[in-house]
């Protein structure tokens, strides 16, 4: 859509991919790249370069052996999966000079992560090789909105006003107020960004799996239920049969899949947060949020 395209372009610098996305997307194009040809790139970012090792080794995303340095952590989660938690990553750090009173950045990520890990678990009990991919379409379905705050505050938030007040859908009021919702917006993001098509695919037309091109309606029907799950629990079964019987899809899924999805998201949603925005110039103090909740 031109408006969220336009939108976009006057936040192009604010948000922009960093140099070390765009040479490990460049060699991602050449068939003959090597594990070292992407560690030299990854450890130009000593931070992400640290990240990128924690996530090799981790509880939810790791592997059944440990990574002692950052070239056997490319080795364990293979090209594929780097540029996706890379993309998680950065995402991230991309807004993390929004001020806390306009968006709680920690509450904000700590949903898009919850989202990540529904959507990911979803796929693989769809019988998918859900990797990291699943987990970052999920991570990134509302990033539209973290641009609409970050260029039009006061619009965004007068929006979510009247959608709470008049129970109304935001993305309905976002295109009264706009001229586009966040899941177009989000879209065009991506697109600006040069994403795999997947993302803008996904995140613009998750809200209705039915609009997404052909290729795409699996995976846009699956994080579509993830994004379902967080908003109105208690369905997920009766919406995922449905789903596997439209997509032919022979697998069996257990009763209590939902309880289950909701566990790991329990067990596993602030360390993969911890991970993610590891020294994120300081923007999300991972202490002082946990404190305080337990207080």
């Amino acid at each position: 859509m031109e408006a969220a395209h336009e939108f976009i372009l006057d936040l192009a610098e604010k948000i922009s991919m960093p140099e070390v996305y765009l040479e490990i997307r460049k060699l991602m194009e050449k068939p003959k790249a090597k594990i070292s040809d992407f560690e030299k790139v990854v450890e130009t970012d000593s931070m992400l370069s640290i990240r990128i090792i924690r996530i090799a080794n981790s509880q939810y995303f790791g592997f059944n052996r440990k990574a002692e340095d950052l070239y056997e952590a490319i080795s364990l989660i293979g090209i594929i999966q780097l540029h996706d938690v890379l993309l998680s990553s950065l995402c991230m750090r991309a807004f993390y000079n929004i001020p806390e009173e306009i968006l709680n950045l920690h509450d904000f990520w700590q949903h898009g992560i919850k989202c990540g890990i529904a959507s990911r678990s979803i796929a693989r009990f769809c019988g998918l090789p859900a990797g990291s991919r699943f987990f970052t379409l999920g991570l990134l379905l509302n990033v539209g909105h973290a641009a609409m705050y970050l260029k039009a505050p006061e619009l965004a938030m007068k929006t979510l006003l009247i959608s709470q007040q008049q129970q109304l859908p935001i993305d309905r009021v976002e295109r009264e107020h706009f001229g586009f919702d966040y899941c177009q917006l989000g879209a065009a993001l991506t697109r600006q960004w040069d994403l795999p098509k997947v993302y803008s695919q996904v995140i613009g037309h998750h809200l209705y799996p039915e609009q997404t091109q052909p290729d795409y309606h699996f995976q846009t029907d699956i994080v579509n239920l993830a994004h379902q799950m967080l908003e109105s629990p208690g369905h997920l079964n009766c919406q995922l049969n449905q789903i596997l019987i439209r997509h032919r899809q022979i697998v069996t899924t257990p009763n209590d899949i939902e309880e289950i999805i909701a566990q790991e998201i329990v067990d596993h949603s602030d360390e993969v947060f911890a991970m993610l925005s590891l020294s994120n110039c300081n923007c999300f103090d991972i202490s002082n949020h946990k404190d305080s909740h337990e207080k």
